[in-house]
């Protein structure tokens, strides 16, 4: 995958100069090669900097996160822009690449004739319509890095179930997922914000689906007495997500299980109930729903298999109504859908790639698409329902272009048969 988005840097780079090139012509040609040398020294050099600074990656992270957020968010930044710059020059090569390919099969007089057109006046025309695409990718990125990341988005849902017993008509569920405290580092006034936006919203039960944190479970020890005023009225329950369980740092067996048992703890002192492969039963007005949980359960061969429904399930009354937390989406997909009696599951892990382009009741698009099969939003199988929440915090990229913070108003409805 890095090989790859080097690659795609590299080419972003070369027809980006192609782009500055071309715009740059009616200054002259001594100044013309000046203004295309002076940005390609600047890319260039900030790309190589960007490269091999990231190669001490473990290093930064430990001893110096800040100039990693600013090593991988510029790369980010440069890469973007620049692809932005030169993609329509890529496509026009692509183009004359067909054309060339016609040309031999036909004859070049008769396919020039047919195909026709000025290729230098096309290219000024797309250097100028990637100039504004670069604007914008470099201006959303900038402004993704800074405020985006605080941008808190509520999505609000409503569902309705004709096995969700009546005293539950109503009920008001936030979920919040991947919180990643170790990336905010004590910044709390952010969290703070999102905090008082949940609590106006008066939510019968918080859910927390997972990813406390990056790495340690000591990155959560700040974060207990905020998360602490998180009101819910008939309960806060969690689960713990991949990151929880201390797999992504040089760290021994014993490490990761103090790590495991670090963030269940933590969970427990902000109010949270932990359900680790666990369940809760729901009572309100003399009527009880299911609430299960599970450990992480990831198709990736990187990530913890331990989530089990049918422990979680033991010693579990006949209840009309089931709900279950789980991080991974592909969970739902694998073991869930069609094989466990379960009505709602809510998830988190993708972050919606942290970046994507959304115009509300028409379309979504994300580089998550790409990854996983479900990555945000509800999704509707039978009689059973997925939610995956796009997540609060960010990892590895600093920020969020496009694809805001999420906090999650789930309200669920109970209708006649």
């Amino acid at each position: 995958m890095f090989e790859l988005i080097i690659s795609g840097a590299i080419i972003g780079i070369v027809y980006s100069i192609k782009s500055i090139f071309v715009l740059s012509k009616p200054l002259g040609k001594k100044k013309r090669w000046l203004v295309t040398l002076i940005y390609v020294l600047i890319t260039v050099g900030l790309f190589l900097f960007f490269y091999f600074t990231s190669r001490q990656f473990k290093e930064l992270r430990e001893s110096n996160p800040e100039l990693l957020d600013f090593v991988v968010g510029g790369f980010f930044t440069l890469m973007v822009t620049c692809l932005a710059l030169g993609v329509f020059h890529f496509i026009e090569d692509l183009i004359w690449l067909v054309k060339a390919i016609v040309r031999s099969m036909k004859g070049h007089a008769k396919v020039s004739k047919e195909l026709g057109g000025s290729p230098m006046k096309r290219s000024t025309f797309l250097s100028k319509i990637g100039l504004g695409a670069g604007a914008l990718a470099l201006g959303s990125f900038v402004w993704g890095f800074t405020r985006g990341k605080f941008g808190w988005r509520i999505v609000e849902e409503e569902l309705s179930f004709t096995n969700l017993p009546k005293s539950f008509d109503g009920s008001k569920i936030v979920q919040i997922s991947d919180l990643h405290l170790g990336s905010f580092r004590e910044n709390f006034e952010p969290i703070e914000e999102a905090i008082q936006l949940i609590n106006e919203l008066e939510p019968d039960y918080i859910f927390f689906t997972g990813d406390l944190v990056n790495t340690y479970f000591w990155e959560a020890d700040p974060w207990v007495p905020v998360l602490q005023k998180l009101k819910a009225k008939r309960g806060k329950f969690s689960i713990l997500g991949n990151h929880d369980y201390g797999y992504y740092g040089d760290t021994s067996d014993e490490e990761q299980a103090a790590c495991r048992e670090g963030v269940i703890q933590r969970n427990k002192d902000m109010g949270f109930t932990p359900l680790i492969n666990e369940h809760a039963i729901l009572e309100h007005g003399g009527a009880k729903i299911g609430l299960l949980g599970v450990e992480n359960w990831g198709e990736s061969h990187w990530f913890p298999k331990l989530g089990d429904v049918s422990k979680a399930s033991e010693g579990m009354p006949d209840v009309p109504f089931k709900m279950l937390l789980s991080h991974d989406p592909s969970h739902w997909d694998l073991h869930v859908q069609g094989k466990e009696d379960i009505d709602l599951t809510f998830s988190g892990h993708t972050h919606g790639a942290q970046m994507g382009l959304r115009i509300p009741g028409v379309l979504e698009l994300s580089p998550a698409a790409i990854m996983f099969k479900r990555w945000a939003g509800l999704y509707k199988e039978g009689k059973q329902h997925l939610y995956i929440n796009r997540g609060m915090g960010y990892l590895m990229m600093p920020g969020r272009v496009g694809m805001p913070p999420e906090i999650t108003l789930m309200t669920l409805r109970s209708k006649e048969a």
